[in-house]
């Protein structure tokens, strides 16, 4: 952490938990610490924290105030555990935390904020694929060449489709930015809490919606309609929040992140990839189908 573990925390016990996190113990209590390298994430993180605190938003961690900028710190929480996509009641809940947190729009003007930035997402889609391209050699050689080019087919052909429609300016709300099921968590009482809100941005309340269902439909056998038919709300999503459905996200984004990791990471992270990628793929077609089918 540098500076002899941070001046302001010394008198406690301090406990690595990841890069840039540890667990504090000091008089009797537990905290999360957490330190930024970038002052102006830390600025928007806690902005984003005193505003929802001042809207009563159930759904966060409360913050322990710092004098130290890049120094974020929150209670420990007990007993706490990450959401369970493939569960019906963490789906549930989640998802009607999640959308709590887009109607916080109707008490606070998220888009005048020049702390937050519009949710980049079709740049951030054609990066990916640009990234992808690199490393298709690589990856044939762990799921053949014509894997790869559906891959690719499907993502260029959604992405075409998603820029016919999308505005990304339009309705904005504060959107958490990662809503992997790390960063939404269930404590001991059954609240939903998020965290890390690094990458917020505004954007368009299905804009989330859409990247929420994205990480639940492995879960269900990519199955749509039964999805829909278990979160009715998920009925009210615009035509071109559905398109970003048919963008395969989660398959790119798992094959880029393998090529970031060591030998031995690539070696155990590989048995569970190639599966992800055979069910994905063998059910991307239907997934379609039916996705197309539901618009308007």
């Amino acid at each position: 952490m540098g500076h002899t573990e941070r001046r302001m925390i010394t008198d406690g016990k301090l406990k690595k938990i990841k890069e840039n996190v540890w667990k504090l113990e000091r008089e009797g209590a537990c905290f999360s610490v957490k330190q930024y390298y970038s002052s102006s994430v830390a600025v928007k993180v806690n902005h984003i924290h005193d505003v929802l605190g001042s809207v009563s938003f159930p759904h966060i961690v409360p913050v322990v105030p710092t004098e130290d900028s890049l120094i974020f710190i929150q209670p420990w929480l007990d007993g706490v555990r990450p959401v369970n996509f493939k569960k019906r009641a963490d789906r549930t809940d989640s998802l009607a935390a999640l959308q709590g947190l887009h109607e916080t729009k109707s008490r606070v003007d998220w888009a005048a904020s020049v702390y937050l930035h519009p949710y980049p997402l079709v740049e951030k889609w054609e990066e990916r694929i640009s990234r992808f391209r690199k490393v298709s050699v690589a990856c044939e050689e762990y799921i053949g060449k014509s894997a790869v080019d559906e891959i690719l087919f499907y993502a260029v052909n959604a992405l075409s489709i998603v820029k016919k429609t999308y505005r990304d300016h339009l309705d904005g709300t504060l959107l958490h930015g990662d809503v992997v099921h790390h960063n939404i968590l269930r404590d001991k009482d059954g609240i939903i809490r998020f965290i890390d809100f690094d990458l917020a941005s505004t954007g368009p309340a299905g804009t989330e919606i859409a990247l929420w269902v994205h990480r639940v439909l492995p879960q269900i056998e990519y199955d749509i309609e039964f999805l829909i038919n278990e979160q009715p709300s998920l009925q009210k999503l615009d035509d071109s929040s559905k398109s970003l459905l048919l963008f395969p996200n989660e398959l790119l984004r798992e094959w880029l992140h393998f090529f970031t990791l060591s030998p031995t990471s690539q070696e155990k992270q590989v048995k569970n990839l190639l599966p992800f990628t055979k069910s994905a793929l063998s059910h991307w077609p239907k997934l379609w189908y039916n996705v197309e089918r539901m618009k308007n």
